[in-house]
């Protein structure tokens, strides 16, 4: 039996999330994540750009968002362009789908499955959730996933030249696709917090409520709740973003 690699050591694994310059240097990759942050910041104040950022790259976090949240509460969930279909309840067989398919990872790749390890907490806990708290989290979640999905992709351009997702410049491509989002989600609360005139109210593309309908309407959320709830999450992603940033380039100066 071929022995498992070695756990790697906080430090070690700082320094290859920070590529060790190879490839694009890190200082470029450190001055392209602020610079796309505002420039898409911008583009999401105008009315065309707000709508090329929208229909290219935040809808479908958005979409995801809904998705994901789902499948962590053993709800199957299929995300398409502006809705997505199922989520609304449990399925015995997915979960039984999703817990075989960890337990698998967890096994092959012990010493690397610690993403796997995590995933599983996080489906554990929302198995653990009521019936109309998983509702209004999945529904929540959709600018919320929008956010925090934006955020992870941000962060993806410090992934070292031989990770998968760094080939071909794919580092770059998310690093516009979540700022995007990110950027479209946070303008929206932004301002709908100076004037509640702004909150997205109504029906989407296809007839279905907008998800802040249905929260206001049938989960009985307040107006301010509900902005303060998606700028609050605005703002930590922010700070864990930029904190995770200044973790790598420092790890990246001590080596």
């Amino acid at each position: 039996m071929t022995p498992s690699p070695a756990p790697r050591r906080p430090a070690a694994l700082a320094a290859e999330l920070s590529g060790e310059g190879r490839g694009e240097g890190l200082k470029a990759r450190a001055i392209a994540l602020p610079i796309t942050l505002v420039v898409t910041l911008l583009l999401a104040q105008t009315g065309a750009g707000r709508f090329v950022l929208t229909v290219l790259f935040a809808m479908w976090l958005h979409e995801f968002g809904h998705a994901i949240s789902a499948w962590l509460c053993g709800a199957f969930a299929l995300p398409l362009p502006w809705f997505t279909i199922g989520g609304a309840s449990r399925s015995i067989w997915f979960i039984v789908l999703e817990l075989g398919g960890l337990a698998y990872v967890l096994n092959r790749w012990r010493a690397r499955a610690w993403p796997a390890a995590i995933v599983l907490v996080l489906l554990l806990v929302g198995l653990l959730l009521p019936a109309g708290v998983m509702e209004q989290f999945i529904v929540f979640s959709g600018d919320g996933g929008a956010l925090i999905l934006g955020t992870l992709l941000m962060l993806s351009v410090f992934l070292p030249d031989e990770a998968r997702l760094s080939r071909g410049g794919l580092r770059w491509g998310f690093l516009v696709i979540g700022a995007s989002a990110w950027s479209v989600t946070f303008t929206q609360w932004f301002s709908a917090w100076r004037d509640p005139a702004e909150i997205p109210f109504g029906k989407q593309e296809g007839g279905a409520l907008s998800d802040a309908t249905r929260l206001v309407d049938h989960y009985l959320w307040s107006e301010a709740g509900l902005i303060r709830g998606y700028l609050a999450l605005s703002v930590l992603c922010l700070v864990a973003l930029v904190a995770l940033a200044a973790a790598i380039l420092r790890a990246r100066r001590a080596h």
